[in-house]
């Protein structure tokens, strides 16, 4: 995730709490609470790209505003202002995607209708979407290098957020239910100790379990 500066969190925060509570009020709303994630994430990340090119192009006008034009021109800014001259708007776009895929998953266990706010299947369908948006923009979004860039923020927040969610909670399951690798080259999750004794975390040790004469 870009690390932009604080003063530019605020502003993104409250547009993405917005946008989030219209979609934790749909998705509750729906036939399925559950995995109907992926649906409204999918749409969602698509329309904040689609409306980014189109400040970026100049082409956007003539309609009212939406949660999601709202995000989007926030994180699009105005030219030249510190960061948010050309290009500058990816790094925010990452970021308001990247606080999105946590806080909406936090309103819908809020609101009672999930238990917990990270499950693999929470995963599955939350890197689906974002693989699918950035196909669809990939192929619609043009050829230029906005939309390059739209498609590289999209797939760095999938790759980030296997980096920093998913192989946390991976390391947590093995050592509750056991790894289901069992090839001879394969990393071993350790536990890491204080200087007490307590575990504090896990780290992953890269290994050869084959037999050596």
């Amino acid at each position: 995730m870009p690390y932009i500066a604080a003063e530019d969190r605020p502003a993104i925060d409250a547009r993405v709490e917005s946008l989030a509570d219209d979609l934790a009020g749909e998705l509750g709303m729906s036939s399925n609470t559950g995995t109907g994630i992926s649906t409204i994430y999918r749409r969602t990340f698509v329309a904040v790209a689609r409306t980014l090119l189109e400040l970026e192009s100049e082409t956007f006008r003539g309609r009212a505003m939406s949660r999601v034009d709202e995000l989007a021109t926030e994180i699009f800014g105005t030219s030249g202002e510190g960061d948010r001259g050309r290009g500058g708007w990816l790094g925010r776009f990452n970021y308001a995607l990247t606080r999105l895929i946590q806080v909406l998953p936090g309103k819908m266990v809020e609101r009672g209708v999930w238990k917990e706010e990270f499950r693999y299947w929470v995963y599955a369908q939350t890197v689906g979407a974002l693989t699918r948006a950035a196909l669809e923009i990939n192929s619609t979004g043009g050829d230029d290098w906005a939309a390059d860039g739209a498609v590289g923020v999209l797939i760095d927040v999938k790759d980030e957020y296997k980096r920093r969610v998913n192989s946390a909670y991976e390391a947590v399951q093995i050592k509750k239910s056991g790894d289901a690798y069992s090839v001879r080259y394969r990393t071993e999750v350790t536990e890491v100790k204080d200087a007490a004794g307590e575990v504090v975390g896990y780290k992953e040790v890269m290994k050869d379990f084959g037999t050596t004469t």
